[in-house]
Order: structure tokens, then sequence, then C-alpha cells
């Protein structure tokens, strides 16, 4: 996740005679994660890019609430300090909102990611009760888009309905939307609608073939496509900051939009781009296995919820801070290294410690290599080539 909107600002109160960027500490290989929890596959839709393949039907052996209440306990112990609870629906759960509940009880800040579909007046209630720190609602476009993507006929309308009820009861709620070729045409409405709405938050993911977004590979943007849209984005997001619209804008999945915030800033703000890039590296890019983990809906734990097809133990057999502090998993040493250790074009890429190497999942979907090159990157080979124009 690279949160644009607080780069900005933090560009904007840092400045040369305080030097705080600069004295940024290494990041740590080795932390207490942010955990992304699919708590079931059961949905009422059936998305297209769904990265969990959810379908509209129960699943067997998924976790039981004693269980689920028992790694509330483990995370706590690990010194997790923040949940995402997601799906599926996670609202089509019957105890996802008790759950959420233990959570904040033991101090764990807990988020909720859901389709919105579920959330009418009672839900609004309950889900104000459980005190969420934050409720992400996808949109995949406005209404024609959106009800295509979905498979459901009425339920942007119903998304809609959802995010403003979060709101009224003064939770902090916001929207996802994927960027594919399907829907790009609508993502100045998305924004016009994030400022229409007061959203607290626009969450921006790239495309991920994982799931069944797998069979939609063709359908992510270009290189050149992406890179044109994130150009729009990132003037948005210093729209938003210079004008005092507070609205978080937040992308996913690709971490070459920090390297390109950094060449943005070269070209209009040399000062700023000075101080941005230790920031950057400090955070490292992608994270997963390192400030992100995922626990599927039988317990399953991967280094992010996108790869699935690592596992690194189960939450019903061991507790979460043996599996991820004990791991001897070698696929989540090799994430770790600082830097990772790529094959192909993100080997020899010279913003490795900027951006991570991205998404692996895609690397292995487009080259059979986990290790490879993710062919959404949207840098030119001279851009990865190219020295860092300041030194560290």
């Amino acid at each position: 996740m690279f949160r644009l909107s607080s780069y900005i600002k933090m560009l904007k109160s840092v400045t040369p005679a305080n030097g705080a960027s600069c004295h940024t500490k290494p990041s740590t290989r080795k932390k207490s994660p942010i955990v992304i929890w699919n708590l079931t596959r059961y949905c009422n839709l059936e998305c297209v890019h769904c990265y969990s393949s959810s379908k509209a039907r129960n699943f067997n052996n998924e976790l039981s609430t004693e269980q689920a209440f028992k790694v509330v306990g483990d995370l706590k112990e690990a010194g997790v300090p923040a949940l995402i609870l997601s799906g599926g629906e996670p609202l089509l759960r019957d105890d996802t909102l008790d759950i959420a509940k233990r959570a904040r009880e033991v101090g764990i800040i807990t988020s909720l990611s859901t389709n919105g579909t579920q959330i009418d007046e009672q839900m609004a209630d309950r889900v104000a009760e459980a005190d969420f720190s934050y409720v992400g609602i996808s949109l995949d476009g406005m209404e024609e888009i959106h009800d295509r993507f979905r498979g459901l006929k009425g339920s942007f309308k119903l998304a809609v309905n959802g995010l403003r009820r979060c709101k009224k009861r003064g939770l902090k709620a916001g929207a996802r939307f994927t960027l594919t070729k399907l829907n790009i045409e609508d993502l100045p409405a998305i924004f016009d609608f994030a400022e229409s709405e007061k959203v607290d938050k626009l969450y921006l993911s790239h495309l991920v073939y994982s799931g069944r977004g797998q069979a939609n590979s063709a359908e992510d943007l270009e290189p050149a496509e992406t890179r044109e849209v994130m150009e729009y984005v990132i003037n948005k997001a210093i729209y938003y900051v210079e004008n005092e619209i507070p609205i978080q804008i937040v992308t996913g999945n690709n971490d070459t939009d920090g390297v390109l915030l950094y060449l943005h800033m070269k070209e209009k703000n040399p000062a700023s781009a000075k101080r941005l890039l230790p920031m950057l590296k400090r955070s490292g890019g992608n994270s997963a296995g390192i400030g992100i983990s995922n626990i599927d809906p039988v317990g399953d734990v991967h280094p992010d919820p996108l790869t699935s097809s690592i596992t690194l133990g189960n939450v019903a057999r061991k507790s979460f801070g043996d599996i991820w502090f004990n791991s001897d998993n070698p696929v989540l040493r090799r994430l770790r290294q600082l830097p990772r250790e790529l094959n192909g074009r993100c080997g020899d890429c010279t913003w490795i410690s900027v951006c991570g190497g991205n998404a692996r999942v895609r690397a292995q979907r487009d080259t059979g290599d986990f290790w490879g090159s993710d062919p959404a990157c949207y840098l030119s080979d001279e851009e990865i080539q190219v020295k860092m124009a300041y030194a560290i």
C-alpha cells in the first residue's frame, strides 16, 4: 500500500531546515505485520477480478468462532498492530462483528473491507458498534460499469447507500477502485464521487493476477496507460493536499508508484524529491512477508493475500507468532532480504530498494518465475538503469 497523500503532506511539512526526513532509521525486515484476514469465501457477488475466487455458496473447513477468537489472542501476543477483516463478503459471516469486537478489546486496530451491499440501517448500527477504525467499500466504477463488474444489477446503489450509512454514523469510510481497461474511463467520475460524498479515503488498486484475476490479466492496463493514469492520480493528490481537501489517496499493488512520485517531484520540485527519497527507501516498497501478512478462511497464513500459493503454516495448529517469526520457509526468507534478490528486469533495476520488486504473483503468472520481472512496471529501460540523483 502506497500512502500517496501522506507522502505529499510530509513533503509540505518537512523543510530542509528541520531535515526530519533525512534522519529516518533503516527499516527492519522482521516485524509484526498488519494482517489481512479473509474470514470467508462466501460472497453474494461474483466480481470478475476477485483475488479469492469467492462465490455465493458455503465453503468447508472455515475457522470456527472459537478458533477465530483464539487467533485474535495470538495476533495480540505477536504484536500485530492492525487487522483488516475481509472476505468474500465478511458481513455474510455471522460472527465477523464479534471477531472485530474481540480484536478491539485486546487493543488491535480493526478495519472492515466489504462490498457494502449488506449495510442496511440495522447492519450500519452494528458496524458502528464494532468500532472499526475504517470501512472500505468496493466501487468498480459508476453504476453501469460497477454492476457489470460485480454481476448484480443494483449493487452500486446498495454499496453507495452502505457507505453513506457508515459516514452518517461517524465512521471513517471510503471507496476502493481497481484499475483495469474495462473501467478506467470512470476514474474521473470516481474522483468526483469521492469529493461529493466527502469520503475519507480513495484506494486505487492495480490489477493483480490472482484468483479470478488470473483469467483477466489481458484487461490490465498497458504500462504506458498505467503511467498516464498515475500521473493524473498524483496531480489529484497534490491538488487535494494543497487545497486542504481531506481525502486520502492511497494506491496498492504496484510500488512503481513511489518511484513515479519521486520522478514527478524531481522534475517539479527537486528539493522535495531529495527529501522524499529517504522516506521511500525506508518504506522499502512491496511488503509481502514483511509488513503485511494474510490469514485465509481455513487458517492458512500467506505472505500477503495475493500469494495464496505460498503457505507458511496454519493458525489452527500453530500460533501466528510462531509461524511468522520462526518460519523456515525459503520464500519468506528471500522476501525479507534487503534488497531482494530478483531476476530479469527487476534484478537489474536501480529502484529495487524503493519498490521492492512489486507483486511477485504477477511476475510468476507472466514469466513462470516467482522471482522474475513484474510486467506491470511502467518505468522505461533507461529509467530503471539510471543512477539515483541523490545519495542516501
